[in-house]
């Protein structure tokens, strides 16, 4: 880029702070490495860089905002090239602000949920608190004083046009954020590595190190098994990357609240083991989304009991219920006061100039400058957007006069403070432009009781916006935050901060012990049944597409051909799809008198094969439903395989297209196709997981398999030969027919081949002596299924190929036996997969315990 250091945006202007420059009017360090290593970027360099964050970021999964105020889906694709660099002297001024704060605020979720001396004592309105849905009644005395309450806790801040930092909300309930502050680190270090190191960042990972440390430490009763989930209201979220990305980073398993239930005031895991008890959840419902016996999300499935779980002491919730209440733009008034009362000392960090006007001094001041104000809901759980008047229609602003009349105490009125500004990239005209910013910055309860705070965090920028006024809205621009360690000293800070108080616990309390060589050994991966559920179906989607694909692209090979004896074969595979349910049955005009179908019919439909279609087994519902159950279980898939599945839906269409179009995409789709397959076999952990995955696709392969010989072995002799090549391609077994038998497509040898091979994973044989043994893993109830599959193998036996000669009654008495070998197995596998789902899926007989695995209701789903 084309841009002098000397003229850098930002140069202060007499009496105002700049970003950029010290007092004396120099670059900050950190910002001339930055600044220098931007002028040496040139424009295709620019491009290169933008393409890199864009398609890192879409790897990753991160494709939702989850700082969208009405949980809209926005592409999180606007990461800046330009990260935020702050020096570490300012940090830890920031960093100890934050952490008294963080702590201040779980002094105060205890007291308003148990003694209640803020309210009693003025320090805090009681119709702020008692007025709001947020404060959760029957959490009152719930909660145990001694243990904290706040585990997890956010912040936004932003500098004023004075360079004093200020803090704007507090994240209280479920914090945001911190998973898309390691995605950027993520991306910006290994994009810009020679800037990371010469600025020396601080790495964030002892962050999350803590955390889990943490959640440990939380733990109700002790337990050499201790078993901690995180709560998520699932895929359609906004936030549900962030939630897949922190139960990596903990390495727990996610899930829903139809995963977990209460037996006896304790909370346990539907598992696909049985119930498994669960220690520490880690949230991310809202507060009345919990429990619908006693909370107010009754629309809501939530888990029943929690509650009275967590008022018994078996189960710890963090962050705990009723944190969300503390949201409230109201608090951020009577900040100070708390902090005095509970600490003794001041608050470090300010909060933006706010007045909550249930006060009637607060009220008086609103009515005077209303015309200058930004007013928001005094109660966090009230979904209301903030409304900055000068910014409202006649209507609108009328409607908040008259709230602001009737209702007062629900509104908090609040200065609409100038912002400091910091360089951004105008990609447009690729220069620098200076832009206001917010930052939210983490923190986390270490083992310790004290507060950890992460070296960085999420800036949110400007985009172009006239109005004075930031939100989700015109904030579409992300930083990542560098905390530099450069050469040059930073100036000291002149604030005095109190030392530190005494750990309220010690650390050795929550020393996590090394597994011993028993509990390593019985150690397994967790799999809710939930998840089981989505990859038994993941792989039988995965087939129903995978043969989809084969067949659909041969006919189109043998449609494009031309050749006047391929339109019989055409017809008959055109019949198959008609008969798997692909593709549409032609009407009376499309069908000759010869009994072939119309070409330009078929041409036609074909054409339309990657269109929405109503048949249950078109290609594109088959492709659509894959997605969807890897959608659902996203946290279990690598970033490649996301990746692959996440744009299979992008190969299908919305209307006819060309055949060549058509024949192109459907090898892209198989490619896809194949990589699962290839995840499935080489990548995936030989888990719980693994096997209904594969059980899946097993199910599938031996049912459409069935499905396509019951076919073929219908049709006449002449037909069966014109078939018996497309039924080798049908079956991806062309290559080794050729490679084992040098010669044209014989009758015998393809039966042998797809019926009675051994060693090719596409014969029934195969298939059918592979679910067999890969299902005795599992206890299935039901035994006429499998029974079934053993005496198909038998009879495979039995069948005797030694006369079999085209044409004759040895060769129909082999068609017979083999056909009634197909409806055997299509009988056996609906009734095993029904079994499987029943079993596995809607109910459970055993809980797993202490002492191993106990019977307990199985409906207790």
């Amino acid at each position: 880029m084309d841009f002098s250091l000397d003229q850098s945006p930002g140069s202060p202007r007499k009496g105002a702070f700049s970003e950029l420059h010290d007092a004396s009017g120099r670059l900050r360090p950190e910002w001339d490495y930055v600044l220098s290593a931007l002028k040496n970027l040139g424009g295709e360099d620019l491009k290169g860089f933008l393409a890199y964050i864009s398609e890192n970021i879409q790897n990753r999964g991160s494709i939702y905002n989850a700082y969208n105020s009405d949980d809209a889906t926005e592409p999180w694709e606007s990461l800046s090239v330009i990260p935020y660099v702050i020096g570490a002297g300012e940090w830890d001024f920031i960093e100890r602000a934050v952490r008294q704060r963080a702590s201040v605020i779980n002094a105060t979720l205890s007291d308003i949920y148990g003694s209640q001396q803020l309210i009693r004592q003025g320090l805090i309105p009681p119709s702020l608190i008692f007025g709001q849905r947020g404060f959760l009644w029957p959490c009152i005395n719930a909660l145990d004083a001694q243990t904290p309450h706040l585990h997890m806790y956010a912040v936004d801040i932003a500098r004023d046009e004075q360079g004093t930092w200020r803090v704007l909300k507090d994240r209280t309930q479920g914090p945001l954020g911190a998973g898309y502050a390691l995605q950027n680190r993520q991306i910006m270090s290994t994009a810009l590595p020679e800037l990371f190191n010469q600025l020396r960042v601080h790495p964030q990972t002892a962050y999350f190190r803590a955390l889990r440390q943490t959640l440990l430490s939380s733990m109700p009763v002790r337990d050499d098994s201790t078993v901690i989930v995180l709560l998520s209201p699932g895929p359609k979220h906004a936030a549900y990357f962030e939630h897949v990305f922190l139960a990596r980073q903990m390495g727990v398993p996610i899930t829903e609240s139809l995963d977990l239930t209460v037996r006896n005031d304790i909370v346990y895991l539907k598992t696909l083991r049985g119930l498994q008890r669960v220690h520490v959840i880690l949230r991310r419902l809202e507060d009345g989304e919990c429990d619908p016996m006693e909370l107010y999300g009754s629309d809501y499935p939530g888990i029943p009991g929690l509650l009275q779980a967590i008022r018994q002491g078996h189960v710890a919730v963090c962050n705990a219920l009723g944190s969300g209440v503390l949201e409230s733009a109201g608090i951020l008034e009577f900040m100070p006061g708390i902090c005095q009362h509970l600490q003794g000392e001041p608050l470090l960090m300010d909060s933006i100039r706010s007045w909550w006007c249930g006060d009637p001094q607060n009220l008086a001041y609103a009515r005077e400058h209303f015309d200058t104000l930004l007013f928001k809901s005094s109660f966090s759980s009230t979904r209301v957007t903030s409304q900055y008047v000068p910014d409202l229609h006649p209507t609108q602003r009328e409607a908040l006069l008259h709230r602001l009349n009737d209702n007062p105490r629900s509104l908090v009125a609040h200065e609409v403070m100038p912002l400091a500004r910091i360089p951004e990239l105008d990609i447009e005209s690729g220069a620098l432009q200076m832009r206001r910013f917010t930052m939210r910055v983490f923190a986390t309860l270490a083992p310790d009781g004290s507060y950890q705070v992460m070296p960085g965090g999420v800036v949110r920028v400007e985009d172009k916006s006239n109005t004075p006024v930031l939100s989700s809205r015109n904030r579409q621009i992300n930083k990542d935050l560098w905390v530099c360690r450069v050469a040059r000293k930073a100036p000291a800070t002149v604030i005095t901060v109190p030392l530190a108080r005494e750990p309220v616990r010690s650390a050795g309390a929550f020393e996590t012990k090394p597994l011993n060589l028993e509990q390593l050994l019985a150690a397994h991966t967790t799999t809710p049944a939930r998840m089981g559920e989505n990859l038994f179906w993941m792989g039988r989607y995965g087939i129903r597409a995978e043969h989809s694909v084969l067949l659909l692209r041969t006919i189109i090979r043998n449609l494009t051909e031309r050749v006047t004896e391929k339109e019989t074969l055409v017809t008959l595979l055109y019949k198959l799809g008609v008969q798997l349910n692909v593709l549409a049955a032609p009407p009376p005009d499309a069908i000759r008198d010869d009994e072939t179908y119309d070409s330009n019919f078929i041409r036609h439909q074909l054409g339309q094969s990657l269109a929405p279609s109503s048949r249950s087994g078109a290609l594109s519902n088959n492709v659509n439903y894959l997605h969807q159950c890897a959608f659902n279980i996203r946290e279990k898939l690598s970033l490649d395989v996301w990746w692959v599945v996440n744009y299979m839906p992008a190969y299908l269409g919305n209307t006819e297209l060309d055949l060549t179009i058509v024949q192109q995409r459907m090898q892209e789709l198989f490619a896809s196709c194949s990589i699962l397959s290839g995840f499935t076999h080489e990548q995936m952990t030989r888990d719980e997981g693994w096997s209904f995955l594969l059980l899946g696709r097993l199910i599938e392969k031996l049912s459409r398999m069935c499905d396509t010989l019951d076919f073929f072995l219908q049709q006449s002799e002449a037909d069966k030969s014109t078939m018996l090549e497309s039924l080798l391609e049908i079956a991806y077994s062309i290559v080794t027919y050729r490679a084992r038998y040098h010669r044209d497509e014989e009758m015998l040898a393809v039966l042998y081949l797809l019926v009675f091979d051994r060693s090719n994973p596409y014969s029934l044989r195969y298939l059918c002596q592979s679910l067999l043994d890969n299902g005795a893993a599992f206890n299935v109830h039901e035994a006429q299924s499998r029974q079934i599959l053993q005496q198909v193998l038998r009879d495979m036996d039995a069948i005797d190929l030694s006369g079999f000669e085209v044409g004759a009654a040895s060769a129909r008495r082999v068609y017979e036996q083999l056909a009634r070998l197909c409806a055997d197995l299509s009988q056996a596998l609906g009734i095993y997969a029904n079994s499987i789902s029943h079993q596995y899926f809607l109910v459970t007989d055993t809980v797993s315990s202490d002492t191993g695995l106990e019977t307990v209701n199985k409906e207790f789903l």
